[in-house]
């Protein structure tokens, strides 16, 4: 008859002889990640099935840290991630791990990305905005024909002076085209 012990790591049962119990063994290996995916989207993407962060990105606990969903899928196939690199998205699908719907990039890489796709809270878009893609446009125009000043256009728009010269500058809003 085999006896058993309580596992110090996580308080399960394992065998006297053994370190850890099958419990721990799993956690400890990243190829759990498999049973996590679902691979029958119609688009192709693998959508994570386990914990989620509130962003909508995958998530798991591996050796005792909380690491991406993303990461340990891209790790399996494709080998470490290089330090200063990011796992991106091609298909915007934040649940999904199919490795040929990532790629590595910066975080300028991701940023520019994600604004070519439109997804970025830039504009009338950010929780803040004050002015329209019109007012742009217009305090451009005004500015430019010379007959007020930055200060003024400030007043009358209800916005700080050096957003009027970010904007005339084109350094903020750069996207807008007359």
């Amino acid at each position: 008859m085999a006896r058993y012990d309580t596992c110090p790591k996580c308080g399960g049962m394992k065998r006297s002889i053994a370190s850890i119990c099958k419990k721990c063994t799993i956690k400890r290996d990243p190829r759990v990640a498999w049973s996590l995916v679902d691979k029958s989207h119609p688009d192709g993407c693998w959508n994570w099935t386990g914990t989620i962060t509130d962003q909508g990105y995958g998530r798991m606990r591996l050796n005792g840290r909380v690491v991406q969903a993303t990461r340990v899928i891209w790790e399996l196939v494709n080998g470490p991630v290089p330090t200063g690199l990011f796992i991106c998205h091609h298909c915007d699908n934040r649940r999904c791990v199919n490795p040929d719907h990532l790629f590595l990039g910066t975080q300028d890489d991701n940023m520019k990305d994600m604004a070519a796709k439109g997804r970025s809270c830039r504009g009338t878009k950010h929780f803040g905005a004050k002015l329209t893609d019109e007012d742009i446009i217009i305090i451009r125009q005004r500015y430019r024909n010379g007959n007020i000043t930055q200060k003024q256009l400030a007043d009358e728009f209800k916005v700080d002076a050096s957003n009027i010269r970010l904007i005339v500058t084109g350094k903020s809003w750069a996207w807008l085209k007359e």
